[in-house]
């Protein structure tokens, strides 16, 4: 799910050379249910992606599960993805993407309630960053809970809310994280080719790695 970047034709290239799932990119849960063309139009699906997923993102809990409740009825798709690690002040400040890696509870009733009104035969997956602070990553401690909130995989950026960007993803933090659920979970961060790609499959727990 690359913002501005993984729009339909990039994801037919990147189906093209080998990848074996494509997502679409970040839409707004709140400009969804407005009915905004520009926000569906982020949810079109190319007949090449033969595993699609959607990722949507919110922090008002009656807003996601109905935006779940729609998406589930409306469109073709085989996943649907909660955004929790986005850094971007437009989104944080609204207490959504990564800001909800501080609020707990908000971040249990925003999963629970879409996979509640999502339709059960699709899948719910999450995306997540360390923490605020990469002094002091907070994510780990809620990966055993994961399955239980309803949730089939979860996707880990290795850097924090704070540092957006920059510096190295932490791979051994997300190696950390891996080990401590039974759910399939998805390395991100600095996958610059194929040899790293296959350096993280062999040396940590990740079930594979995305490129977002």
């Amino acid at each position: 799910p690359l913002t501005t970047i993984g729009n339909l034709p990039y994801r037919r290239v990147c189906k093209r050379l080998g990848a074996d799932i494509t997502c679409g990119e970040m839409a707004l849960a709140g400009n969804l249910l407005q009915g905004m063309p520009s926000e569906w139009a982020l949810l079109r699906r190319h007949a090449s992606e033969d595993i699609f997923g959607v990722q949507i993102c919110g922090s008002q809990i009656d807003v996601m599960a109905r935006c779940a409740e729609v998406l589930g009825d409306n469109i073709n798709v085989d996943f649907v993805d909660i955004n929790i690690g986005c850094p971007i002040d437009l989104v944080t400040n609204k207490g959504a993407g990564s800001a909800l890696l501080e609020r707990k509870q908000r971040f249990y009733d925003v999963v629970t309630s879409t996979r509640k009104a999502l339709n059960p035969q699709i899948p719910l997956t999450i995306k997540v960053r360390t923490g605020r602070s990469e002094q002091a990553p907070t994510v780990h401690k809620m990966f055993p809970e994961f399955e239980s909130w309803g949730v089939s995989a979860v996707a880990i950026h290795g850097r924090s809310r704070l540092q957006r960007y920059s510096r190295d993803a932490d791979w051994a933090y997300i190696d950390k994280c891996s080990r401590l659920t039974n759910l399939p979970v998805i390395g991100n961060g600095d996958v610059y080719n194929y040899e790293e790609y296959y350096d993280h499959l062999e040396h940590t727990g990740v079930a594979t790695c995305m490129l977002a």
